[in-house]
């Protein structure tokens, strides 16, 4: 073929001779001729000698044996790019990518699309050796024998050399390449064999060879992941320690799931990949483990298990009810799986079956996510475990009679208050939610029974199973609103039957008296009772003799003993004296001593509730005086100056006690406070005795609270009769005394327990007897008030009476 320099000559040389024949003379024309006839051979030498230059230059360059032409069409095989294909490329047709098999292809065994793909099909003929691929490099395709092969502790350098001589192949080795390698195969084996025992020690020594063109690059394993690896998708992949990547189509679980199982099992140099939208899994690592993973797939990637979707109306009950009772049955075992959200929850069983088990709808069980807006369930599972599911809901959600469907009930309180029992009731339930949503490790949701904590004797019938409890109370009309199951309001109802009862009340009688500390006084003492048949009081009594102290009385120290009819004894003048009530008490006191009845406050409280009583008044304090330009302005404040008692009893359920927690303070209007010059003609001074403390007292028993002691001052006026009156001589015949004395605060309390309306009649008929024996004591049996407290007396008897 002519090329474009031969043409530019032949050009010339025919320029070259126009020009020569237009510039000579006719006669000249034969000259120029003879002339032109060596030029023209000297340019076909020249031409020649050029045109066989480059293909000497060429053959001098390359030389004959460096490099052999590649074959036509060959091309290196492209870098792997899972977002191109999913299939990648096999063995042989390498640049040629394939679809991937269609979804839900579950009949035959796993194969390509593309036949070029299977190994099996890639060559007809038997190959050579030295171009061989992993696959075809088996005992059957070279069962040529070599006598020996042994290297023990030989350099890598010398086995690939060796190898290479032996196999014919083309190894570059990466100059970071070294240590040292065993093979000890003293019995005749294949060059197969041989070749497959060489990459296992590449592989011990985590080195593998990596294909380019018809070279072999020996590199690191770990640097093998970014090499062109040979990719192999299909039914074969070669069993050998040689570094490839498989590709696997998966047709019954999805590629994420079985990434979770077989990460474990991919060699440190190894990696596992997956790609969603075609449901494929790509792993690089060693052939004989890629070889031992697929074998898993195949045992597990079984039919059975595909997601299916499937929407179930609920008719009689929420559907976000029906799905926390789902959860609950199929995460009875593992709390930890449970709802982690308000509408949905994922169970989290495994995907696949264990050993010796059939799929059930635990196993194959996925997600439920109950829609409120529908009332309906959508459930995500497989076809077994659907079914299941849809036989549990068919088993829950019916039709329930109207009186046990949750409604609204209305509980009247009749003694308590429905405030506090509804906490009470709120409290009970929330606690039952939280012990039924936080089970302890393997222990199932228990039943809320006994949430008061009776005795043994009051457990309640049966336990709150519903988590839509709620209880209000109305203040108004004390009662309350529950909406809750019937089967639960019926338990609410044993509560209130033992909490919603009567409560006991206690009595309590105090007196509050000073009495002087110092010196004695002649002491007569006698108690009254009324006689009948008689119009007056019987009194009996003793006179003469000396008081001792206060602490002499009663062996129990502060509870004097006068429950149930006991008597006193009481230390009189070196004589024992007996006295058989509080009221012969008090008045063996007045009569002995100097004494001031502070008050006698009386109360009814009810069991475990305070009750107070407060009686004085408001005094006017001078607290600051402010000096003004002309005149002094003193600040007034207003104390109370008051007889305060507070209680709170305590009934001992076992015993007839009475626990009281009591606060009594006496406040009095003092002159012995310093004061201000200033406030001395306007302030008081408030001195304030206080008794608080706890102490437990028998029923009907007296207890006395006592040691708090003050000075008293008071002045004395001293005269002669009628001369100690006249106006200024008076002073002649008068003075003025200041007495000090010692003043002891004693307080006597008396509780008493109602416990019927019988105890509480016993209450008033004895202040009624209290009162007609004051009136007819102290007003010769006068009554002013008429008949009335009479009356009621004989009412009080009459009632008995009937009763």
């Amino acid at each position: 073929m002519i090329n474009s320099s031969t043409k530019f000559f032949f050009r010339v040389l025919a320029i070259l001779e126009s020009l020569a024949g237009m510039m000579a003379p006719r006669e000249n024309k034969n000259a120029v001729s003879r002339l032109g006839r060596p030029i023209k051979t000297l340019m076909v030498i020249s031409l020649a000698s050029l045109l066989a230059l480059p293909s000497f230059a060429q053959d001098d360059f390359f030389g004959e044996d460096e490099f052999d032409i590649p074959p036509p069409g060959f091309s290196p095989p492209p870098p792997f790019d899972p977002n191109a294909s999913p299939d990648g490329f096999d063995g042989g047709s390498r640049n040629e990518p394939i679809a991937p098999p269609p979804p839900g292809n579950d009949s035959g065994p796993r194969t390509n699309s593309n036949p070029r793909l299977d190994s099996s099909k890639r060559r007809q003929t038997k190959p050579k050796f030295s171009e061989a691929f992993p696959e075809e490099i088996t005992n059957e395709n070279f069962p040529d024998l070599i006598e020996s092969f042994d290297y023990p502790n030989a350099e890598i350098t010398d086995v690939v050399k060796a190898i290479s001589e032996l196999t014919g192949k083309n190894f570059i080795v990466d100059p970071n390449i070294r240590g040292k390698i065993t093979i000890m195969a003293p019995t005749q084996i294949t060059v197969a064999e041989a070749y497959k025992a060489f990459l296992s020690a590449l592989a011990i020594n985590n080195y593998t060879v990596v294909p380019y063109g018809k070279f072999l690059k020996i590199i690191p394993t770990r640097n093998a992941q970014r090499d062109s690896l040979e990719i192999y998708s299909g039914d074969y992949s070669p069993n050998t320690d040689q570094m490839i990547t498989r590709i696997v189509h998966l047709r019954h679980i999805t590629s994420t799931e079985m990434r979770k199982f077989l990460q474990r099992f991919v060699s440190n140099a190894g990696v596992f990949e997956v790609y969603e939208p075609t449901n494929t899994i790509i792993i690089s690592d060693l052939g004989a483990n890629i070889n031992r993973i697929t074998k898993i797939i195949d045992q597990i990637d079984n039919p059975g298990f595909e997601e299916q979707l499937e929407v179930l109306p609920i008719r009689h009950a929420k559907a976000e009810d029906i799905a926390d009772l789902i959860d609950q049955i199929i995460n009875k075992d593992d709390p930890s799986r449970s709802r982690s959200r308000r509408g949905s929850f994922r169970a989290g069983v495994p995907r696949f079956t264990a050993p010796g088990q059939s799929g059930t709808a635990q196993q194959a069980y996925s997600l439920v996510i109950p829609d409120e807006r529908t009332n309906s369930i959508i459930i995500v599972g497989n076809k077994d475990g659907i079914k299941k599911i849809k036989d549990l809901v068919m088993k829950l959600d019916f039709n329930m009679p109207l009186d046990q469907n949750a409604g609204i009930h209305v509980y009247y309180v009749k003694h308590g208050e429905a405030k506090k029992l509804a906490d009470t009731l709120n409290g009970i339930t929330e606690k039952g939610k939280d012990n039924q949503n936080q089970p302890g490790p393997n222990t199932p949701p228990p039943a809320f029974s006994n949430p008061m904590g009776f005795g043994q004797d009051e457990t309640t019938a049966g336990s709150l199973q519903g988590k839509n409890i709620k209880v209000s109370a109305d203040e108004t009309s004390n009662s309350l609103i529950i909406t809750s199951p019937r089967q639960d309001y019926e338990v609410i109802l044993n509560l209130l039957a033992k909490l919603d009862r009567p409560r006991d009340q206690v009595y309590v009688e105090a007196i509050i008296m000073e009495m002087s500390a110092e010196g004695s006084q002649d002491y007569g003492i006698s108690y009254y009772n009324f006689i009948d048949g008689t119009n007056g009081l019987g009194r009996s009594g003793f006179s003469s003799g000396n008081f001792g102290t206060l602490s002499d009385i009663g062996a129990s120290g502060a509870i004097l003993g006068f429950a149930n009819g006991g008597n006193v004894q009481i230390n009189a003048g070196g004589s024992q004296v007996t006295v058989k009530s509080l009221t012969g008490f008090i008045n063996f006191i007045k009569s002995t001593t100097k004494t001031n009845v502070l008050s006698t406050p009386q109360v009814l409280a009810y069991d475990n509730q305070e009750a107070q009583i407060e009686v004085g008044e408001e005094v006017p304090v001078g607290t600051n005086v402010t000096q003004g330009a002309a005149t002094a302005q003193t600040s007034i404040q207003f104390r109370k100056a008051t007889i305060r008692l507070k209680i709170k009893p305590y009934i001992s359920p076992d015993s007839d006690r009475v626990r009281m927690e009591i606060d009594q303070a006496v406040d009095d209007i003092s002159a012995k406070i310093p004061r201000a010059e200033q406030l001395r003609a306007s302030a008081q001074g408030i001195s304030t005795r206080t008794i608080k403390t706890m102490i437990a007292i028998p029923d009907q028993d007296t207890a006395v609270l006592g040691g708090l002691i003050r000075d008293l001052e008071t002045e004395q006026t001293v005269k002669i009769p009628i001369l100690g009156d006249i106006p200024l001589l008076g002073w002649l015949f008068k003075g003025q005394k200041t007495r000090k004395e010692k003043v002891n605060l004693f307080v006597f309390i008396t509780p008493r327990i109602l416990r019927n309306t019988e105890d509480t009649r016993q209450v008033l008929g004895k202040k009624l007897q209290d009162r007609i024996d004051f009136v007819k004591k102290e007003q010769s049996g006068e009554d002013q008030m008429g008949h009335y407290f009479e009356d009621a007396r004989s009412q009080v008897e009459g009632t008995k009476q009937k009763q």
